[in-house]
């Protein structure tokens, strides 16, 4: 979860008294999973404290959903707020940020082979060489250098900012964001030495999220509405670094889960309203030709809710948004293609997020 928890949770209240009713989860079909139909994994990121995070795949070709994946293959939950998921030389690595925890998960059985743990509220991962990745920590400067073969931390990176957050592995450099509001720097990190070797100054403070386009630029969008830091979308230049364009959101604006599309020429991001107001409430769609932000979400949310989770599939230019439906009941993940037209939505666990298409 995000710096501002319990002000979202006092919200999900708020849109719990405007209708939203309680689902029964219907008992999860796992004989699904033996058929050779294309697949996507679904992280569902669970409530808040209560320890029921959990996986869920997605049959792409039926139309499909299977819950509850690894509680059934290991008997336990997965842990409590699951943050991140990547494959990694073959297996899934999951961020359990409330945990504290890693957890690594075989990709065909969906047992857990190992864990690490003693990760202060982990974030993201990265993988920076066949050998080693990286592994980002809310509330502290920390980003954790972990062994990929041994599934033990090998040390640290210190940052002068805290909440390290996604970070982007490019022309052998990783970029890393920081959700720290009294931070505006973008560090650049040598991972070949473990170490800072440039910091990029952004005209927004507190950067989450980073994406790069066909022409090599860089997107990073910063900002934190409730604590009152004013939302930037910036355009940097990698071959030198520099700043080319940036774009100021409205203050009322609170963007979120920038993403690119695979031909990398299209910006998508969900603007949020946790009261599930109509205006600046839904998915945002960006050239990245563009001289100004989008004056009208691409697709809306719907009346009294908001979206959470966006991913879009590289094959076919799907998008995948999720409702989490106030973190207490299934979410509902809605699948679009990149017209903007709906075509299903899927029933998955609670508070489903990302979506990562093996």
């Amino acid at each position: 979860m995000g710096l501002n928890n319990l002000l979202k949770y006092f919200s999900f209240l708020v849109l719990l008294l405007l209708g939203c009713v309680k689902d029964k989860p219907s008992p999860p079909d796992h004989s699904l999973l033996n058929t050779t139909n294309k697949k996507a994994i679904l992280l569902n990121e669970g409530t808040y404290g209560l320890n029921n995070a959990d996986i869920s795949i997605l049959d792409l070709t039926e139309g499909l959903i299977v819950n509850q994946v690894f509680k059934v293959a290991n008997n336990k939950s997965l842990g409590d707020v699951a943050q991140h998921l990547t494959l990694i030389n073959g297996q899934y690595w999951v961020a359990l940020n409330n945990s504290n925890r890693i957890s690594i998960i075989d990709t065909s059985s969906f047992k857990e082979i190992a864990s690490i743990n003693n990760i202060k509220f982990p974030r993201y991962i990265l993988q920076t060489s066949p050998s080693r990745a990286y592994i980002t920590s809310m509330y502290f400067p920390d980003i954790y250098i972990v062994n990929l073969q041994t599934y033990s931390i090998e040390g640290k990176i210190q940052l002068e900012s805290l909440n390290p957050e996604q970070m982007l592995l490019h022309k052998g450099m990783v970029y890393c964001t920081t959700w720290d509001t009294a931070s505006n720097l973008l560090y650049k990190i040598d991972p070949t030495l473990d170490a800072v070797v440039k910091k990029i100054n952004l005209p927004g403070r507190a950067s989450h999220s980073i994406v790069k386009d066909k022409e090599n630029y860089l997107w990073i969008l910063s900002g934190n509405k409730y604590k009152n830091t004013p939302s930037t979308l910036t355009r940097i230049d990698s071959k030198n670094d520099s700043i080319t364009n940036y774009f100021t959101f409205s203050h009322d604006s609170d963007p979120i889960k920038l993403t690119i599309n695979a031909t990398q020429d299209t910006l998508y991001y969900i603007n949020i309203d946790y009261l599930g107001a109509s205006q600046n409430n839904g998915l945002y769609q960006m050239s990245i030709q563009a001289s100004t932000l989008a004056s009208a979400p691409f697709i809306h949310a719907a009346p009294n809710s908001y979206l959470w989770g966006l991913s879009i599939n590289p094959t076919n230019g799907h998008i995948f948004i999720t409702d989490p439906k106030g973190f207490n009941q299934q979410s509902v993940v809605l699948e679009y293609n990149s017209q903007g037209q709906m075509l299903r939505s899927y029933q998955a666990g609670i508070g489903a997020s990302s979506i990562l298409f093996p």
